[in-house]
């Protein structure tokens, strides 16, 4: 599958796609390694490849760039302190970050759509998720959750 719709180019997404299975599949597999088979040394090199290839990636990646940088440089003193959970949830972290730079615009989508002017339209799937006409849902009443209720004290 070839990543697709970036603001990092082609060459960018490549880079993010090959630094995500960096992570994924090779560095997280040997920092949950249990097994007490030198899991944790083993993970030295491979921590030291995904620094390495963040590093010299980092500029077609715009602002997320010197982010995953200094991701990769804290994933290294994690490793130095043996703070091991801290690090495997800091790669999870860097690893979805590569993901969405890889197959997304690497910014948070909206369910609705834009137009020419800058202004919010439905969705045009809107009605497969909540029923009732747009008019009828503009109107709906808010039911108040448990957590709005309060005390029966107060």
């Amino acid at each position: 599958m070839r990543p697709v719709n970036s603001t990092a180019g082609p060459a960018g997404q490549q880079a993010a796609w090959e630094a995500y299975l960096a992570v994924t599949v090779g560095l997280l597999p040997v920092l949950y390694d249990e097994n007490g088979s030198g899991g944790w040394e083993r993970a030295n090199p491979r921590l030291g490849g995904v620094a390495i290839r963040i590093r010299r990636s980092a500029p077609m990646w715009d602002q997320d760039g010197p982010m995953l940088v200094a991701a990769a440089d804290s994933a290294i003193r994690l490793y130095r302190n043996g703070d091991q959970p801290a690090l495997i949830g800091l790669a999870h972290a860097i690893a979805h970050r590569l993901f969405q730079l890889a197959y997304t615009s690497g910014r948070p989508q909206h369910p609705a759509q834009h137009d020419q002017n800058g202004t919010w339209n439905e969705h045009p799937d809107r009605s497969i998720d909540e029923p009732g006409t747009p008019q009828q849902r503009a109107t709906r009443q808010h039911r108040p959750q448990d957590h709005e209720k309060g005390n029966d004290n107060d």
